[in-house]
């Protein structure tokens, strides 16, 4: 039996579908968000292991292409390469810790995560200066941090935003090594699935049009964000943030 199977009745695949289509515009539209938004609302209709080997190969997608586009992306990447590598070996670890968990927590931890991405407003004012003072420490701990979220909940931008923003990266450059490092953690997590025998061909055939839809919209998304602010999508998708936060809370509360 496929870890899969639980997706498959239709009403479970037409929502999907949508999600993957809503999470690749708003990914295209602001430049990342696509598994903040895809890991949650599909872990609403399943557990979270399952949300994160179904959006696994949209992810990858998605994150390939916001690399690719964009300039001087070498020269983004160059800088920053350490961040990566601590991401992948936060990722083995934090992957490692979704195979053998409870599922009720990981869904707290979600839950978590989408709150602490909504006050990153807040976490700003806090002093970071800290983080320029010592380079190599700082992105040892963010990037491990980072590592271990994306490959427990897929949720790793707010430790790299906070990190990346308050070093005073520009936001074409953040956006390169955000999606970078994602797509470390996507890999490290395709990798372990692989390993523990979670995950092969029937997968990457089962989700092939969950990824053709993200990458769809995602472009879509680019369209829009060349004819309107990003910051005229922040108040909607706040409001399904918050929401999903609260139904993953209360999910795991009343299981």
């Amino acid at each position: 039996m496929s870890a899969l199977d639980a997706l498959t009745t239709w009403p479970t695949v037409v929502a999907i579908v949508a999600i993957m289509a809503v999470a690749g515009v708003i990914h295209g539209v602001i430049g990342f968000g696509f598994p903040v938004i895809s890991t949650p609302m599909v872990a609403l209709l399943a557990d979270v292991q399952t949300a994160v080997l179904a959006t696994l190969f949209p992810n990858i997608a998605v994150n390939l292409v916001s690399i690719v586009r964009g300039g001087s992306w070498r020269e983004s990447i160059g800088r920053y390469w350490s961040m990566p590598i601590y991401v992948l070996g936060g990722a083995i670890a934090g992957t490692r810790v979704l195979l053998l968990a409870d599922p009720r927590p990981l869904k707290l931890l979600l839950a978590a995560m989408i709150v602490v991405f909504l006050q990153q407003h807040r976490l700003r004012r806090v002093d970071w200066s800290w983080l320029a003072r010592h380079p190599q420490a700082s992105s040892l701990v963010f990037g491990l941090a980072a590592g271990f979220l994306s490959g427990t909940v897929n949720v790793a931008v707010p430790p790299l935003v906070i990190y990346f923003m308050a070093l005073g990266l520009a936001p074409v450059a953040m956006t390169q090594i955000l999606n970078l490092c994602f797509l470390v953690g996507r890999s490290t997590q395709l990798v372990t699935f692989a390993v523990a025998g979670k995950l092969d061909g029937t997968t990457l055939v089962v989700t092939s049009p969950l990824t053709a839809v993200a990458v769809l919209l995602l472009f879509a998304g680019l369209a829009v964000q060349r004819r309107t602010r990003p910051e005229a999508f922040q108040s909607l998708l706040r409001l399904v943030l918050w929401t999903m936060a609260a139904l993953l809370a209360a999910q795991a509360a009343w299981r």
